[in-house]
């Protein structure tokens, strides 16, 4: 089991590289490498919206409060995840147009409100990436050690390297030409375990749901929708993909589509986390719900389990490297 886990994960990884490496543009230059500038149709952006989005904290997070406070607060985190491309649905036109060859936030907080305000931005939205970085590989490493005999160490070297490789080669085409396949991959691997893993479970009680108070609930609901999504319009990843987009319809149409399918991933994922908890299942010290459930599940269910976190982190790590290196190279004076 330990040989076939490692190569399935090998061979994910192999095939992310692969992907990102052909999808560079030959001599596309600086202002492509960053902006892929309107080149993305509507289908594209939305899938790519949606796996750089999604990542290992939806394996932790949605499960344990669709399991801890209830359905209310689970759709206030589902909409607060999928809120920010909603947003660049209404403002990315104008945006567009008030800043047709932009490439930042920066660049734009800038052209709003000087260059102190830039800065500022810039380090927000730096130190916001580089701590969703962290948590990502944090997580493909803890999930590795939890569910098989790999040492999760090499799971956040192999996760590190490979995206670093495909990323540094082909730019942000790289990212949105794998976040496609990713998203494709992650929604199949996910429709795959839940289903597996909520036929095993006991028997539901609904009894045994968690009695929050619905002003308790609304409160969290509301708190999850305000932070979310406020920290996610830092993402510098979202606003390379605004000036990605062929034009301002493809954006429309593919932050609304990306917004979309989103909600319907966290709320599946968070209401395994709901079936887990009325289920009776011991949900562990911290709660995890979603791991909890697999507890009862055939061992083979490991490696699309695996195969489905190195996805999700996969996914995030590649667009928060080009986002970062984006933001790093943009701040220069003098850029061409």
């Amino acid at each position: 089991m330990f040989y076939t886990t490692a190569a399935a994960l090998a061979v994910a990884l192999t095939l992310f590289t692969w992907l990102g490496i052909r999808a560079r543009m030959a001599d596309g230059g600086l202002d492509d490498f960053v902006t892929a500038r309107n080149s993305q149709g509507a289908t594209a952006l939305g899938l790519s919206f949606l796996a750089s989005g999604m990542g290992g904290w939806i394996l932790f997070a949605p499960p344990e409060v669709g399991a801890l406070v209830g359905p209310l607060a689970l759709a206030g985190y589902a909409l607060g995840a999928a809120l920010p491309f909603i947003v660049f649905a209404f403002c990315g036109p104008a945006i567009r147009r008030f800043l047709p060859q932009g490439r930042s936030i920066g660049e734009f907080a800038q052209a709003c409100y000087g260059n102190g305000v830039r800065r500022y931005v810039s380090l927000i939205s730096v130190l916001y990436m580089l701590c969703f970085l962290t948590a990502e590989l944090t997580a493909i490493g803890a999930i590795t050690s939890l569910l098989s005999d790999i040492n999760g160490n090499l799971a956040v070297i192999g996760v590190a390297m490979a995206t670093l490789i495909y990323t540094a080669w082909g730019g942000l085409r790289a990212s949105l030409v794998t976040d496609q396949w990713q998203a494709f991959l992650l929604i199949g691997l996910l429709v795959i375990v839940g289903v597996v893993a909520f036929d095993r479970l006991p028997s539901i009680d609904l009894e045994q749901t968690a009695s929050v108070p619905v002003a308790s609930a609304l409160s969290v609901a509301l708190t999850l929708v305000i932070a979310v999504t406020a920290a996610n319009l830092f993402h510098q990843g979202y606003w390379q993909r605004l000036w990605s987009a062929k034009n301002t319809s493809a954006l429309q149409r593919g932050a609304f589509f990306g917004g979309v399918i989103t909600i319907a991933v966290v709320a599946l994922v968070g209401s395994l986390g709901i079936a887990a908890a009325v289920s009776g299942t011991d949900l562990g010290n911290p709660p995890i719900p979603f791991f909890a459930m697999l507890g009862g599940a055939p061992a083979w269910l490991t490696i699309p389990a695996l195969v489905l976190a190195l996805t999700l982190v996969a996914s995030s790590v590649d667009t928060l490297q080009n986002a970062l290196a984006s933001l790093a190279v943009t701040e220069k004076a003098g850029l061409s």
